[in-house]
């Protein structure tokens, strides 16, 4: 099995064989799951999957003006090179799921479950997630994550690495065991939710500066 290793987190990639995939124009299935398929290239203005299984494939460059995707489980699929913006995914339980070199500007987590979950070099900037737990590893790798919001989360089980993170705020969050390390602190909102989490040395200096921020202090120079 392979997986994606962010220091003490490793995240299970998902499992395929592209030769056994199968081209589709749709992700929705009257029979409610899909299995062993390939998207590609596809570009819709509006696209909603509700109460379905995805198991096994990929999604490649598509591109959704408007996208809901309601109780969805994913197993065992990739989205690579997607323009998801302003999708709202709420509901179901994700396991090997991975995002790579995707944009899901203002994008929506709802009420998610999350296992062996990566979002790879994403464009996250805007999006909220609320009431999203880790049961098991997620990765966030090289993200742009600037004006996030992570508010009633579960991120236990979950590693930041090299993210851009200029007022990404957590609010209400679990993060004992949250990896933290290898990033730039000093712009993040919330550094109260963030107890027990894991950070390394140099960003003690860099959640000083949040702290300002968060408090909205005045540092006026000396006269």
């Amino acid at each position: 099995m392979q997986q994606l290793e962010i220091r003490a987190t490793r995240a299970a990639l998902p499992n395929l064989d592209d030769a056994g995939l199968e081209d589709v124009d749709t992700l929705v299935n009257r029979l409610g799951a899909l299995t062993e398929f390939r998207l590609a290239d596809a570009e819709v203005r509006s696209l909603e999957v509700s109460d379905q299984r995805l198991t096994t494939g990929r999604v490649e460059g598509l591109r959704v003006e408007r996208a809901k995707l309601h109780e969805v489980r994913m197993d065992s699929v990739e989205f690579t090179g997607c323009d998801l913006s302003g999708a709202a995914f709420t509901g179901g339980r994700w396991s090997r799921v991975r995002f790579a070199n995707c944009k899901i500007l203002s994008g929506q987590f709802d009420g998610l479950a999350f296992e062996d979950v990566i979002f790879d070099r994403c464009k996250l900037d805007y999006a909220v997630f609320g009431n999203v737990t880790a049961k098991g590893p997620v990765i966030f790798r090289d993200c742009s994550l600037e004006e996030a919001e992570f508010s009633g989360c579960d991120l236990s089980k979950a590693a930041f690495d090299d993210c851009r993170m200029d007022l990404t705020t957590f609010e209400r969050t679990t993060a004992r065991g949250l990896d933290l390390r290898g990033n730039d602190l000093s712009g993040i909102r919330g550094i109260a939710s963030l107890k027990h989490a894991v950070i390394e040395p140099a960003q003690t200096m860099q959640l000083g500066r949040a702290l300002v921020g968060d408090l909205e202090l005045s540092l006026p120079d000396d006269d």
